[in-house]
């Protein structure tokens, strides 16, 4: 049984695939880019697994308790954790990602069974839609947990690598460029000018010796040694090293805009400032994590549970503040009154004090009078209260 649950799981990485991962590109063709090498970049690898990761440890709580229950225990492979990150990152790169509900005779939840890409197709040639599978033949929609990524019939996703290849195969273009120069030792491209003419077999005799002694990482500073009145010149390229670093950003920030992850965090931060990281912050997380939780809630909810059902996550640990932030913001919603003292305490996950409980007023907050104790405690709690 786990033999064959671990070759359903993994069944998605194609021999032909498992070889190109560990195979370089031959010399003079453009790298071939799918949902699986994709990953071998280093911006749609933390970009990918930066929004799959942020999505599985968003914890999340349904109210519908069996369905709450099967969410915190997929299946007994799988922790929660990494169930989520995996149907997160299939989705994200080939905009579908499928999990089997199976459910006892009586109808009650069991296990979620995750199904490799390739094994899964939908059938809309029926009134009522249905998943076909290798392993499992025909599902109903009912039984299918589908976590899909943006297509125009809202019914299956289209993959963001497929779609944005050509931005992704320049990205690809250029580090195999570098690579090739790292190979020659990165010098640049030369030109061999002799001042007398030179026959065929001659001039391939000069480039052979000096590929032979002078490229590659193990040439690197051997001295070079012409004669016969030959010079060397160096041949303009459109793409010196500061074109190669800003195409690279560019590159980059390409990546950023595909996947909705900030620059900055794909390791691009020479245009950013403390105030912009901060901002970027919850920009990544309303323009890109509440999509996918959005993607993952209503799926719980249509397959899992009901619609009347809620599904919360507790994205807080995007966006929370430094420590003097939070204490400033509630030492102000104290003071006017908006919670308690044990309230702003449980924000800090801080046990609750006797007689913090009442809702008091700043002094200069009060109506007049100079009361500043609005609960039934008869101390006459001031601000100088917070901390008491």
């Amino acid at each position: 049984m786990l033999k064959g649950l671990l070759q359903r799981m993994i069944g998605h990485w194609p021999t032909q695939q498992a070889a190109w991962w560990f195979s370089n590109t031959p010399n003079g063709l453009m790298p071939v880019i799918s949902p699986l090498t994709a990953l071998q970049y280093t911006p749609v690898f933390r970009a990918a697994s930066l929004i799959a990761n942020d999505c599985a440890r968003a914890r999340a709580e349904i109210s519908d308790s069996a369905a709450d229950v099967l969410f915190r225990n997929p299946n007994r492979y799988q922790s929660a954790y990494e169930f989520r990150r995996s149907m997160t990152l299939q989705a994200l790169l080939y905009g579908n990602s499928f999990a089997l509900i199976n459910r006892t005779v009586g109808g009650e939840l069991l296990e979620l069974m995750p199904l490799e890409i390739d094994s899964v197709s939908l059938d809309v040639s029926q009134a009522v839609p249905f998943y076909k599978t290798r392993a499992y033949g025909d599902v109903p929609a009912s039984s299918m947990l589908h976590i899909r990524g943006i297509g125009l019939d809202g019914l299956w996703g289209e993959s963001p690598v497929r779609l944005c290849r050509t931005a992704l195969t320049i990205m690809a273009s250029q580090e195999q460029a570098q690579l090739e120069s790292m190979k020659n030792a990165g010098n640049p491209k030369l030109a061999f000018v002799h001042p007398g003419p030179l026959s065929e077999a001659a001039r391939q005799s000069i480039t052979d010796k000096y590929l032979a002694h002078h490229s590659g990482s193990t040439n690197a500073g051997k001295p070079l040694v012409l004669a016969e009145g030959m010079r060397i010149e160096k041949v303009s390229s459109t793409l010196d090293d500061a074109g190669i670093a800003e195409a690279r950003q560019y590159s980059i920030e390409d990546v950023s805009r595909l996947f909705g992850v900030p620059a900055h965090m794909l390791g691009e931060t020479s245009n950013n400032a403390y105030g912009s990281l901060e901002w970027s912050g919850r920009a990544y997380l309303d323009g890109c994590i509440s999509h996918w939780l959005a993607a993952w809630e209503n799926e719980l909810k249509l397959k899992l549970a009901t619609p009347f059902d809620s599904v919360l996550f507790d994205v807080d640990f995007i966006i929370r503040p430094s420590l003097a932030e939070q204490m400033a913001a509630l030492r102000t919603g104290v003071e006017a009154g908006i919670i308690t003292r044990n309230e702003a305490r449980a924000r800090l996950d801080m046990p609750p004090i006797n007689g913090l409980d009442d809702v008091i007023l700043a002094l200069n907050m009060g109506t007049g009078g100079g009361q500043t104790n609005l609960g039934d405690d008869t101390s006459g709690g001031t601000i100088n209260d917070f901390t008491s």
